[in-house]
């Protein structure tokens, strides 16, 4: 389905699960798209809710606007979010958060508060611009390259600090072809947004849950403790041997984990 946003964007999304007014919406990464959640979208356990996936804007089919205020703007986030909640029929929600997802998660509940949300999950997703939270090679600076074959080299090697435990070779591939859907311009424009919530985080009452591969190299393992630290009652997950997509690198525990924490949160 397609989403109209307050500020006039056409928003891609995608709804699986069962039907009814609770669920979980899936907020993917930069870079990425909403199919990198194929493995939730399809599963039997979590099936029981309905299950709401999205393109963010500037990335996969959703509008790419031009112009830094199109992406800096906090708000616009939120009401994105917002929209594709209403859209789906959602009274309330559980908010996972992958990577950049994470911010897009604290961008809602800065502008909407935790009344319309059941819980949330913090996957591998910085919540703080702190030295020792994230590293990472060169490769941003060169995917906003407007040298195709820079650009590409630089997502190609950002595919590949995804993962320690490679995917399957199909997921891979859709993985990459997902990093190419968004222009250099507009990551030039997203990049850079400043980023300091831990007042809001501190004043957290939802149920929290906060996953990290133990390996990832580009969300770092200092930043998981924080945002676990940070939130009253969060409960820390590590997957050893995992990198920074533990949703698609071991789908079955990952699922698994994220059905027992809705079904409390829903009880």
């Amino acid at each position: 389905m397609l989403v109209s946003t307050p500020d006039g964007l056409s928003l891609a999304a995608a709804v699986a699960g069962a039907d009814g007014a609770d669920g979980i919406v899936f907020i993917h990464g930069i870079l990425q798209a909403r199919l990198c959640w194929k493995h939730q979208m399809a599963d039997a356990g979590l099936g029981r809710w309905r299950l709401v996936a999205y393109d963010l804007r500037g990335h996969g089919f959703s509008s790419k606007p031009e112009g830094r205020a199109a992406y800096h703007i906090s708000d616009r986030w939120a009401d994105d979010l917002l929209a594709v909640m209403d859209a789906a029929g959602l009274r309330r929600a559980i908010l996972v958060g992958w990577s950049y997802g994470g911010r897009v998660m604290l961008d809602f509940l800065d502008r909407h508060g935790e009344g319309r949300l059941a819980g949330l999950v913090f996957v591998d997703a910085n919540t703080k611009n702190a030295p020792g939270h994230t590293a990472g090679g060169d490769f941003l600076q060169q995917a906003v390259s407007d040298d195709l074959a820079v650009s590409i080299a630089g997502r190609l090697a950002f595919v590949e600090a995804c993962f320690a435990r490679p995917p399957s070779a199909a997921d891979r591939r859709e993985f990459a072809a997902c990093n190419m859907l968004t222009p250099p311009r507009t990551l030039r424009d997203l990049i850079g947004r400043p980023l300091e919530r831990d007042g809001l985080m501190a004043g957290l009452s939802l149920p929290a849950l906060v996953i990290q591969g133990a390996c990832d190299g580009l969300c770092l393992m200092a930043s998981a403790v924080h945002t676990a630290r940070t939130i009253p009652g969060a409960r820390l997950s590590v997957f050893d041997g995992i990198g920074h997509a533990p949703f698609l690198e071991d789908p079955a525990r990952f699922n698994s984990e994220l059905a027992a924490f809705a079904a409390a949160c829903f009880r």
